[in-house]
């Protein structure tokens, strides 16, 4: 590992690899990689066709594997962090070390397997740079080079730096997460089982459109679809949701335990928070506490039906890989995310604050929106009917999508709103996907406001704060327009 020594020549440092076992890990992971169209390639080869080309593509990903371990080098200056690295078009980024924001540590099956870890650094995009990678360091000496990174940021030695996170782990940190086994109950009500249905679908339909029907002429899925044909087209769509619904939940629990699975937050040093997870990928998340610029709760309407939420972390330099934000507590108990957003705030004020409303216009908008949406379906329900794809029956659906509507626009309402504490803005709105975000005022860097052709007509704006942290805008929908300037000169003032 490359350790930085001030001789007065950052030229003469010398440039060091990454880890050999790398050259393992690569061609492993690429293979790995390709394996969906090894499998397309084997089943084609069953049913007709030669797909030699899948062959070459995966052969092809493990050479650029190989090269790419070969090609990268590194060093730590005293004042710099310097990647080398590019096959065909080679590129050297070069980073003040004192940029250095964050420090990820991943480690997938296969890294550790073979004792290694990938780091990644946040540096923040204002340089063009939102992120150094390393892939991969041996294990061991992780935490001497994270300690490396972040000293320079902190004014100390990476000396001083590794002997405090020595201390701090022989004294046992204070874990502020309570994450235990149980939470995985609220995994089915995530959308992450969902979403990774929709990932396989999207191959699924990618795979049968280029490969010219390549699935449908397997025989097992030919037998199949024969015998779907003759189910009745309620009962097979019946049967479809419950499924759908059995194998979205199975994902989404055994994604959550992969993924959440040993939660723990500890702080180091008063100003470091230390973020780690996983089950079979390990992966921890070094925060500087001066980056903060708030907190953001969230609160899905089906998570929010069984009092839980998750809660993250508003920080600058980030990057945009992680959208500017960093998770502080999975979805789990709300109880728990307040908890941690408090600790980490300092103060629960912003977060359990009563909401200052937005008024009846606001409010009728929200209830207009649901007409209109309702009015909508209703002409598709009628379009559909007209053209003989469904019967009369079809309008029964409006028995429940009327008062859904209804009650969705309402919710919606009753979860609008804002309040201004002392530096402090706090801003929340939505309904399936509640959002609370805390944002300290001192990060607002500048203003929007937005007004469409009905808000004009209404009254209204929305007004956002520009910052350089988390997703760089908040917004609060629809303010009475006369509030709008009062507020901005309010918090300006502050």
């Amino acid at each position: 590992m490359s350790v930085p020594v001030d001789d007065g020549s950052e030229s003469d440092l010398p440039w060091t690899r990454l880890n050999p076992l790398m050259l393992f890990v690569h061609p492993l992971r690429e293979l790995i990689r390709y394996l969906p169209l090894l499998l397309v390639a084997v089943v084609a080869g069953s049913v007709g066709g030669e797909q030699w080309w899948t062959y070459a593509l995966s052969g092809f990903g493990i050479v650029i594997g190989i090269l790419r371990w070969v090609t990268t080098t590194y060093r730590l200056t005293p004042t710099h962090v310097q990647v080398h690295s590019g096959i065909l078009s080679r590129k050297l980024l070069s980073v003040p070390r004192d940029r250095i924001r964050s420090v990820d540590v991943d480690s997938t099956l296969l890294h550790r397997i073979f004792g290694l870890s990938v780091v990644r650094a946040g540096t923040g995009a204002s340089h063009g740079i939102s992120q150094l990678e390393f892939n991969a360091l041996s294990t061991k000496d992780v935490q001497a080079f994270r300690a490396e990174l972040l000293a320079k940021v902190r004014g100390r030695t990476a000396l001083a730096e590794e002997e405090i996170a020595n201390a701090e782990f022989d004294a046992a940190p204070t874990n502020y997460s309570n994450w235990n086994w149980s939470w995985v109950r609220f995994a089915p009500f995530t959308l992450s089982g969902v979403a990774s249905i929709f990932v396989v679908a999207a191959f699924v339909l990618q795979v049968q459109f280029f490969e010219n029907g390549l699935l449908t002429r397997i025989p097992l899925v030919k037998n199949l679809l024969a015998q779907l044909s003759h189910i009745p087209t309620g009962r097979l769509v019946g049967w479809g949701i419950v499924i759908l619904a059995v194998v979205a939940a199975v994902v989404a629990v055994v994604r959550y335990l992969l993924t959440y699975s040993g939660f723990a937050i500890t702080r180091a040093d008063g100003s470091t928070l230390h973020i780690s997870h996983g089950l079979l990928r390990k992966r921890q998340v070094t925060l500087d506490e001066k980056r903060l610029r708030g907190v953001q709760l969230s609160e899905p309407l089906s998570l929010r039906s069984l009092g839980a939420a998750s809660a993250h972390a508003v920080m600058t330099g980030l990057g945009r890989q992680r959208g500017g934000v960093a998770l502080l507590s999975p979805p789990g108990p709300k109880a728990d995310a307040l908890a941690i957003s408090t600790e980490v705030l300092g103060t629960n004020a912003p977060l359990t604050v009563e909401l200052r409303k937005h008024g009846r216009v606001a409010r009728r908008r929200r209830y207009t929106r649901a007409a209109t949406f309702a009015a909508v379906l209703a002409a598709a329900a009628a379009a559909l009917q007209y053209f003989h794809v469904f019967g009369p029956g079809i309008w029964w659906a409006f028995v429940g999508i009327v008062p859904a509507s209804a009650l969705l626009a309402w919710d919606r309402y009753r979860g609008l709103g804002h309040a201004l504490l002392p530096g402090w803005l706090v801003a929340q709105s939505g309904s399936l996907n509640r959002k609370r975000v805390a944002l300290e005022t001192d990060g607002i860097i500048g203003w929007t406001i937005r007004r469409s052709y009905f808000q004009r007509r209404a009254g209204l704006a929305t007004v956002i704060a520009t910052t350089a942290a988390g997703r760089h805008r908040y917004d609060i929908p629809d303010l009475p327009f006369g509030e709008v300037w009062p507020l901005i000169e309010e918090i300006s003032g502050t």
